[in-house]
């Protein structure tokens, strides 16, 4: 296992070296299979870029895929359930509704549970009407949770069936994961890195920062990268 970083401005020609990297590889350990992981937005845009600058205009060992794809993918292979259908955006959003279905979703990204809610709600006393809306949020969450039980799985939470099925797959066992074009990454996709750098060969994350700048130095609020 080894971690990469690709540091540099934007602009500086990151994803190029990256992508450039990945298919020269490719093309040397054919029966190594290759990840290019990027946010959902981006994945057709990177699939082209990779076949126009591959010699052979080709990608078979190299799959670009986002995090929830990436999901799916493994979960089909080592088993895992995937009898509960993804609720994704099949909800209606108007209005408040919108509001509160962007909360949820929220909770669910950063790992807030029941006691993170508790404890919110117990801070608050001295709020009223914080402590009052808190109070609403907290009913809705649980309730919400208790409807999804064994029916759906939602988007944030298929990366959490994710972390088990990991260490059993035999696609990503010695497997080279590129990560290119986060800002950031939430508390569960933390998670899962942690877990896919436990079997991969190799992991490499293109970082957007002043190329002078210390990587494992914590940064200020005010600063740009």
């Amino acid at each position: 296992m080894s971690l990469q970083f690709v540091i540099g401005s934007s602009g500086a020609g990151k994803s190029c070296y990256a992508y450039g990297h990945v298919i020269q590889e490719s093309m040397k350990y054919p029966k190594r299979q290759y990840y290019v992981i990027v946010p959902e937005q981006f994945t057709m845009q990177t699939q082209k870029t990779l076949v126009e600058m591959h010699p052979g205009r080709g990608i078979l060992n190299i799959d670009v895929l986002s995090f929830q794809r990436l999901a799916y993918r493994i979960i089909q292979e080592t088993g895992g359930n995937m009898g509960k259908p993804y609720l994704g955006g099949q909800m209606k959003r108007p209005g408040c509704l919108d509001e509160v279905k962007s909360l949820i979703s929220e909770f669910l990204l950063y790992d807030i549970g029941d006691s993170d809610l508790e404890d919110m709600v117990h801070r608050a006393e001295q709020q009223p009407l914080l402590h009052m809306k808190l109070q609403d949020v907290q009913v809705l969450y649980k309730g919400f949770k208790e409807y999804l039980e064994g029916h759906y799985i939602t988007g944030e939470e298929i990366l959490d069936a994710l972390l088990p099925a990991v260490p059993l797959s035999e696609k990503l066992k010695d497997s080279v994961i590129v990560l290119d074009g986060f800002t950031g990454f939430t508390p569960i996709q933390v998670k899962v890195i942690r877990e896919l750098l436990a079997v991969c060969q190799k992991v490499m994350v293109t970082v957007t920062m002043d190329g002078s700048g210390d990587v494992f130095a914590k940064g200020k609020p005010h600063q740009l990268f």
